[in-house]
């Protein structure tokens, strides 16, 4: 007869696949949630810019695609290289203020019920 074994706190059993799924899910949520708000950042720019008003910013918008559809291809290529800069930079420092949120997605000791 074999009598049940009890765990403590300290000697969790090995679950490497679940592991695997929960930190792989809280880093895709990680991701999404800090791609969302570096997205927001640039609406709420355009929002700004525009004067706090829909109308403003469609209006910058606007003036915004007929210069990139009249731009030769340098001033294409050299807008996109701005545009993803200022994303990545964005995402970088948003992600810095969310470091904790990071650091804890790959925290898998309390899940064990």
């Amino acid at each position: 007869m074999t009598s049940p074994v009890l765990h403590t706190s300290s000697s969790r059993p090995r679950l490497i696949p679940q592991d695997l799924a929960l930190v792989g899910l809280r880093l895709t949520g990680w991701l999404a949630t800090t791609m969302l708000a570096t997205f927001g950042i640039f609406a709420v720019f355009f929002i700004v810019l525009g004067g706090f008003t829909l109308d403003g910013m469609m209006r910058h918008l606007a003036n915004l695609t007929a210069r990139w559809l009249t731009a030769d291809l340098a001033r294409r290529e050299q807008f996109e290289a701005i545009a993803f800069g200022a994303v990545l930079i964005g995402f970088v420092l948003i992600g810095f203020f969310r470091r904790a949120s990071l650091i804890s997605a790959f925290d898998v000791s309390g899940d064990n019920q």
